[in-house]
């Protein structure tokens, strides 16, 4: 059961990291230079459902860490956490938590409202807002890219120590 619960945490984090990598570098600045013409593209990956997908693989990353993380404590007892790899591991899970929270609560936002000004009619207003969403949603990524390469570098290292 220890294998299988483990597998699918790395299977999600992959999925998680791979997907936020290919996100904030290919597809979001290829959507940006595309005009008024990406907002059709990210109304129609919000429908396909990226706006699923992705929480789904961060809730079940988040999900099977900590019953990994309960295991792990469960068998090396409370004193565990005191040392390199416990510490590693809880900044690591510190890490995926706060990009969660972070894609969560402004990714998954503007990624709904980019969605939703891609049917609003065309205005200096609405491109004002959009080119603002733009620019917010790029810096949130990279943020929130950077929290899960960092989570999974800890997670990686936790486990010489």
């Amino acid at each position: 059961m220890l294998s299988i619960l483990r597998a699918a945490h790395i299977v999600a984090a992959a999925l998680w990291v791979g997907a936020g990598a290919l996100l904030t570098l290919i597809i979001m600045p290829s959507i940006r230079s595309a005009g008024a013409a990406g907002g059709a593209v990210i109304a129609e990956s919000m429908r396909r459902g990226m706006g699923i997908f992705m929480p789904s693989v961060a809730g079940t990353t988040i999900l099977t860490g900590l019953l990994l993380y309960w295991i792990w404590f469960g068998a090396r007892g409370a004193g565990a956490s005191f040392g390199a790899g416990g510490i590693m591991l809880l900044v690591g899970a510190l890490a995926g938590v706060a990009a969660a929270i972070m894609g969560g609560a402004i990714l998954g936002r503007t990624s709904a409202e980019l969605a939703e000004l891609a049917r609003a009619p065309a205005g200096e207003a609405t491109q004002a807002r959009i080119d603002a969403l733009h620019e917010r949603g790029a810096a949130v990524s990279k943020i929130v890219l950077a929290l899960l390469i960092s989570s999974l570098l800890l997670m990686i290292f936790s486990r010489s120590f």
